[in-house]
C-alpha cells in the first residue's frame, strides 16, 4: 500500500466541476453516496481549455485520509455506515435520458477501497471521462463550491441546488444577482431521483417533502435563498418556476467562474458564423476572455471600414482575431477647402452662413460690454426616477434600463420574457412603457 499511496493525491480542491449533462442526469444514490462522489470530484484537475497547462490526462487513484473524512463529515458516525454506503455507491448508476426515448446508464467508480486508520482510495470509471475530466469537449459545465453542498443533509436539497446553480452564469441573472429556472414536474422527479409512483396522489406531500423542506434547509444553511411558484394547466400543476437570490453569496463564488467567461466568448464567436470547433481554436489564441472580446470588436470594425468587397468574411475575421490586427487611424487627406466646408456644416448646420457671423458679433459684444450679455443659465438634465410602474408593480429604473437594452439588441429575449411574467406584462408592452418613461 505504501507504493500505491505515493501515486495518489490528497483531496483539497474547494470547487467541484461537472458537465451540464451530468448535472441534469439522474444520480441514484443517497446523501452519503453523494458526498463521497463529491469528495472524489474534489481531487480531479479537469481539462478546461486548450490553454490549460495542468490537468489530469487520466483518472488517477485518489486518496482521502481518515482524518480528512472525519473533518469533512464532522464526526466518526459515518464509519459504521461507510461499507454499506460504498456498496450502494459502487452499484449505483447515473442515468441519462434523451428526447427520442433513448437512455444511457453508467457506473461511477472502478474501485473503492477503505484501509482502517489510513483512509479511502477511489478511482472513477473511465466511461465518465467526458463528464468530469475532459470538460473542454463537453456541452458546458458547472462549478459549485462544495462547502455549501456539504452543509446539506437532504439529497433533494443537494440535487436541487446543483440544478439551479447550473444557470448561475447566464448574463442577465448574474447582473441581477439571482437565478431563474423553470422545470416541469417530470424533470423535477427525474433529476431529484424521486421514487417512481411516490406522491402521485398527493401534490401537497410532494411539495412539502421534495421541495419545501429541502428549500428551507438550503435557505437556512447556505447563503442562497430559493423560492418557487407553481405553473398550472387548469387545476393541475405541471411545472415549477424557481428563483434563487444570490445577494449574500461571496463575490468570488458568484463571479470567479471559468465556464461562463470562456463560453461567453465562444458563443460570441459562434454568433459571427464560426463552427464550435473553430470558435474554440480561435479563443485559444487569445490571452483571456477580455482580450478575445477586444479582438472581436477590432476585427468587426476593420471589416466595416474595408471599402472593398470581401468574399470570405469569416476568413477575414478569423485572421484578424487570431493575429490581433489593430485599427489604424489614418490622417485626414481631404483638401483644406473641403474640410472647412464640412466643419462649418458640423458646427452651424446646413442653414444660412450668417449664423456664423452673428455668433462672432455676440462674442465681440460679450467681451466689450459684459453687462449687456447675461451669463447663460446652466440647465441640469432631469433626474432619473428611482422606478417606473409596470402594471401594479414598481421596477427599479436601472433594472428597466438594463432590460430594455437587452431587448433592443435582441439578446436574452426568453429570459426577459420569463422575468416580465412577474410583472404580468409582455416584452411588447414593456417596450411601450419604457418609451413613455424616456427609455
Amino acid at each position: 500500500m505504501k507504493e500505491e499511496k505515493k501515486e495518489t493525491s490528497i483531496v483539497l480542491r474547494n470547487d467541484i466541476y461537472q458537465s451540464n449533462p451530468l448535472v441534469q442526469a439522474r444520480k441514484k444514490f443517497d446523501i452519503l453516496g453523494m458526498k463521497l462522489f463529491m469528495l472524489g470530484l474534489r481531487g480531479l484537475n479537469p481539462h478546461f481549455s486548450e490553454n490549460d497547462k495542468y490537468f489530469d490526462a487520466d483518472f488517477r487513484e485518489l486518496f482521502i485520509s481518515t482524518s480528512k473524512l472525519t473533518e469533512l463529515f464532522g464526526n466518526t458516525w459515518y464509519l459504521g455506515e461507510l461499507k454499506t454506503a460504498c456498496k450502494k455507491l459502487f452499484n449505483a448508476i447515473v442515468e441519462f435520458n434523451y428526447a427520442d426515448g433513448g437512455f444511457t446508464l453508467y457506473h461511477l467508480f472502478k474501485r473503492l477501497d477503505y484501509i482502517p486508520n489510513e483512509g479511502l482510495y477511489l478511482r472513477f470509471e473511465e466511461e465518465l471521462r467526458p463528464y468530469i475530466l475532459d470538460l473542454f469537449h463537453s456541452k458546458g459545465y458547472t462549478r459549485i463550491n462544495v462547502e455549501y453542498l456539504f452543509k446539506l443533509s437532504s439529497p433533494y436539497a443537494v440535487r436541487l441546488l446543483e440544478l439551479l446553480l447550473q444557470y448561475q452564469n447566464i448574463k442577465p441573472f448574474k447582473e441581477l444577482m439571482e437565478i431563474k429556472r423553470k422545470m416541469t414536474l417530470e424533470e423535477v422527479r427525474f433529476a431529484l431521483n424521486v421514487p417512481e409512483g411516490a406522491y402521485n396522489d398527493r401534490m401537497d406531500n410532494f411539495k412539502k417533502c421534495v421541495l419545501d423542506d429541502p428549500i428551507k434547509e438550503i435557505n437556512t444553511r447556505t447563503p442562497y435563498v430559493i423560492h418557487y411558484e407553481t405553473v398550472k394547466e387548469g387545476r393541475k400543476i405541471v411545472a415549477f418556476e424557481f428563483t434563487v437570490d444570490t445577494y449574500n453569496v461571496p463575490k468570488d463564488d458568484r463571479n470567479n467562474y471559468k465556464l461562463s467567461s470562456s463560453n461567453d466568448a465562444i458563443r460570441a464567436l459562434c454568433s459571427l458564423g464560426f463552427a464550435d470547433k473553430d470558435a474554440r481554436a480561435i479563443f485559444a489564441k487569445c490571452q483571456d476572455v477580455t482580450d478575445c472580446f477586444s479582438r472581436i470588436n477590432r476585427a468587426q470594425s476593420l471589416l466595416a471600414r474595408n471599402r472593398r468587397p470581401i468574399a470570405n468574411k469569416l476568413g477575414f475575421l478569423r485572421e484578424a482575431i487570431e493575429k490581433d490586427w489593430q485599427v489604424e487611424h489614418k490622417a485626414n487627406t481631404e483638401p483644406v477647402r473641403k474640410r472647412r466646408v464640412k466643419r462649418k456644416k458640423e458646427v452651424f448646420g446646413d442653414g444660412d452662413s450668417s449664423v456664423g457671423s452673428m455668433l462672432s458679433i455676440g462674442q465681440i459684444l460679450k467681451s466689450t460690454f459684459p453687462e449687456l450679455m447675461p451669463e447663460p443659465v446652466e440647465v441640469k438634465p432631469p433626474e432619473k426616477p428611482k422606478s417606473i410602474k409596470i402594471g401594479r408593480k414598481e421596477m427599479p429604473y436601472r433594472l428597466a434600463e438594463t432590460f430594455i437594452g437587452y431587448i433592443r439588441k435582441g439578446e436574452f429575449l426568453d429570459s426577459m420574457g420569463e422575468y416580465l411574467k412577474d410583472y404580468k406584462t409582455t416584452i411588447e408592452k414593456f417596450t411601450e412603457i419604457c418609451k413613455k418613461n424616456g427609455l
